[in-house]
C-alpha cells in the first residue's frame, strides 16, 4: 500500500477525495500561477477541508505527484494483461503509450507550463524501477535514458498540437533508437 508523504494510505477507497483535489488544483492552475495557488483556494475549490488535504498530503507538488502516480499506475494496470503490444521499447508498446498519455495531455501541459518536468520525471523513473527493471535485460541508467527520450519526445509532441499520430511517432522513435525499419 502505497503512503503519501504525510503518513496517509492512499487507497482506492479515499481516491475519489484525492482526485477532487487534485482537480481543483488543476483548474486553479489554469488561471493562476502554481506558486500563487493558496491551499486555502484548493479546499474551497474541492469542497474538503483543510484537514483533509492535510491527512493526505504536505504540498500542492505532492497532489500533482500523487496525481501522476495514479495516471501512471492506471498505465501500468492496462498494459500488464495486454499481450498484443509486446514489451515496452517494442514499436506497438510505443504506440500504445502515446495513445495512452494522448487522454492526459491537457494535465501534462499544466505541469510544463508551470516548469514541473520533475513530477512526470519522477512518475516515470518508479515505473521504470518498481515494474521494468525486474524484468528487463537493461540496465537502470539505460531505462532512464530510454524513458527521458521518450518522455521528452512525447511533451514536445503535445507541446506542438500532435500533429503527427501515434504511430508515426513510434516510427521515429525506434528509427531513432537504431532500428531502420521502425515497425
Amino acid at each position: 500500500m502505497r503512503v503519501s508523504e504525510g503518513g496517509a494510505n492512499l487507497t482506492t477507497r479515499n481516491q475519489c477525495v484525492r482526485l477532487c483535489i487534485a482537480r481543483s488544483l488543476l483548474k486553479l492552475m489554469e488561471d493562476k500561477p502554481f506558486e500563487k495557488i493558496t491551499i486555502t483556494e484548493v479546499v474551497n475549490n474541492a469542497n474538503v477541508s483543510r484537514m483533509t488535504f492535510y491527512k493526505y498530503y504536505k504540498s500542492k507538488l505532492e497532489v500533482l505527484s500523487d496525481y501522476m502516480y495514479e495516471i501512471v499506475n492506471d498505465y501500468m494496470e492496462e498494459t500488464k494483461t495486454r499481450t498484443d503490444i509486446g514489451e515496452f521499447h517494442d514499436y506497438k508498446h510505443i504506440c500504445h503509450c502515446f495513445t495512452f498519455f494522448k487522454q492526459y495531455s491537457s494535465f501534462l501541459l499544466t505541469l510544463i507550463h508551470s516548469n514541473m518536468h520533475a513530477v512526470i520525471m519522477n512518475a516515470l523513473n518508479n515505473y521504470m524501477d518498481t515494474y521494468v527493471l525486474q524484468a528487463s535485460e537493461f540496465s537502470r541508467y539505460e531505462l532512464y535514458y530510454y524513458a527521458g527520450a521518450l518522455c521528452n519526445t512525447y511533451l514536445k509532441w503535445i507541446e506542438s498540437g500532435m500533429q503527427e499520430t501515434p504511430d508515426e511517432i513510434a516510427t521515429m522513435v525506434k528509427f531513432a533508437a537504431g532500428s531502420k525499419e521502425g515497425r
